[in-house]
């Protein structure tokens, strides 16, 4: 399997795309950018992911995410939701997955980049945000755990590299 994306936004280069389990799955030769049709349970939720890692056999995932302030390239290795919300929420156990899963190291570190720990607002707060004592992050804290929760090594950035669009 290719690199597998997740991320909000819709990338500008790709070769070809697909519509599944709430999500618009794009090609882009060397990676598959998997974004979601709508932020809400709808398209995030364990049901979905899990029909997503079978029909594309993913093993890891790079989520990526816009942070304030947006001070070059890092890697999320923790996150604080506050958010008021949690994908997981009402959603667990599914399948043979646990009722209270482990939510500790969920991330992975990706080599060569800078470790942050962000705090998680959504979208909606995201986007009136002004930079603060703290790096705040739109969607990671929300899109991880589920990824995590079925079984898949995540890792985070900030940014969207020119060759992710």
């Amino acid at each position: 399997m290719n690199l597998v994306l997740y991320g909000l936004y819709q990338p500008k280069k790709y070769t070809r795309k697909i519509s599944i389990l709430g999500h618009t799955v794009y090609d882009q030769g060397n990676s598959e950018m998997i974004v979601p049709e709508e932020f809400s349970e709808v398209s995030i939720n364990p049901q979905s992911f899990i029909g997503l890692k079978k029909k594309f056999k993913i093993e890891s995932i790079t989520i990526l995410d816009r942070l304030k302030p947006d001070n070059g390239p890092v890697c999320v290795m923790d996150h604080v939701n506050q958010s008021g919300y949690n994908f997981l929420m009402g959603q667990t156990p599914t399948s043979y997955l646990p009722t209270f899963p482990d939510m500790s190291n969920i991330y992975n570190q990706i080599k060569n980049l800078e470790g942050v720990i962000v705090h998680t607002v959504g979208p909606g707060l995201f986007s009136g945000m002004e930079p603060s004592s703290f790096i705040a992050s739109e969607s990671v804290g929300l899109i991880s755990p589920v990824w995590h929760y079925i079984g898949v090594k995540v890792f985070a950035r900030n940014d969207y590299p020119e060759k992710f669009r």
